[in-house]
């Protein structure tokens, strides 16, 4: 029996598995991912189990730079069009098990960590402004703008997958990425059958309620059991754990300019009491007020770095109600107008 080899406990890692529609691709296209790899310092072997344990960072990297080998700026939505739930292993297999659509979002996104670690993946089921729910997706430490090819990747197959389990007309009602924007959003909103955003406060799969609950299937409660056990033996009994501001700031960027970020909001969904969060955020040397503060900054520099950006549409994303209050935060936090930053 060959046991995959394992990272050490505090590397975020991803499944092989994750890498299969990549190499697929590069060999359909009677093209070479060899030297991609090893500048990771992965063989084409390690590869091919799917259980082996690769890092995050690198299969991150991997990804962006066999976009740019392929000179396909869409190369993660595009193979995540091509998904089936067994490239995903149990984690896909349990949502296509599954009887409704609820059901099937739920279980793969808690059987995430058994692909890949560090890793946020939330189903927010209470209805914005829009009356859309939403699933964010967000790495753990990882820069805002980068992962750009991972993250249209898990929503484009996200998508796949719901639609070959539970209806093929299925499709979000907007997409929204951290990243700068593609170099072919045409063909990104044509992928998806949505709009797609980019530069938001966090990645965002938003989608009407309509058929969540609507039974496909008769489950076969035998078989996800099964499935199910064999997740929780891949999943880390140990994950290395979050501080709280790490928890904070990940809420906070994914509620940014769709829901509150108060105290009495960001503790709830932590599943905190307020002067609980208080204190562990006052033991770590810092405050919601500092870590909002810092999101909001991060995203407004990212922004204002692209030439033509609108005071408006920033304000926006960071959740202010016009551009004058954002000017005032801008100003109280660099001195100087928004207008002296941009691009």
């Amino acid at each position: 029996m060959t046991i995959a080899r394992q990272l050490p406990d505090d590397r975020p890692f991803v499944r092989a598995t994750a890498l299969a529609p990549v190499l697929r691709h590069f060999e359909e296209r009677g093209e070479d991912l060899t030297g991609i790899l090893q500048a990771e310092g992965i063989t084409a072997g390690t590869v091919r189990d799917p259980y082996e344990e690769l890092s995050l960072p690198a299969y991150l990297r991997i990804f962006e730079a066999a976009a740019r080998a392929t000179h396909d700026p869409v190369l993660g939505a595009r193979l995540g069009r091509s998904i089936t739930p067994a490239d995903l292993g149990p984690t896909g297999l349990l949502l296509a098990q599954s009887a409704t659509l609820r059901l099937g979002i739920t279980r793969f996104l808690g059987a995430l960590a058994a692909l890949q670690s560090a890793t946020e993946m939330i189903f927010s089921d209470a209805p914005d402004e829009n009356g859309w729910l939403g699933i964010s997706y967000q790495i753990r430490g990882a820069n805002k703008t980068s992962g750009a090819q991972d993250a249209e990747f898990s929503f484009a197959a996200l998508c796949q997958l719901l639609r070959q389990s539970f209806d093929r007309r299925w499709s979000p009602a907007e997409v929204h990425f951290t990243h700068a924007p593609s170099r072919r959003p045409d063909l990104l909103e044509r992928l998806f059958g949505a709009p797609v955003r980019f530069e938001q406060s966090a990645n965002m799969l938003l989608f009407g309620a309509e058929g969540l609950d609507t039974p496909r299937r008769t489950e076969d409660a035998g078989l996800i059991a099964v499935i199910e056990r064999h997740v929780s033996d891949l999943v880390r009994a140990q994950d290395p754990e979050m501080n709280v501001a790490d928890r904070v700031q990940m809420v906070v960027s994914r509620n940014l300019g769709r829901a509150p970020v108060d105290l009495a909001s960001v503790a709830g969904a932590l599943g905190m009491a307020p002067r609980s969060l208080q204190r562990h955020l006052a033991l770590e040397g810092t405050s919601l007020r500092a870590l909002v503060q810092d999101v909001r900054r991060q995203i407004a520099e990212q922004q204002l770095a692209r030439p033509g950006t609108r005071l408006k549409s920033v304000a926006a994303t960071l959740g202010y109600s016009d551009e004058t209050v954002f000017w005032r935060a801008w100003r109280s936090w660099t001195g100087e107008a928004p207008s002296r930053s941009r691009g």
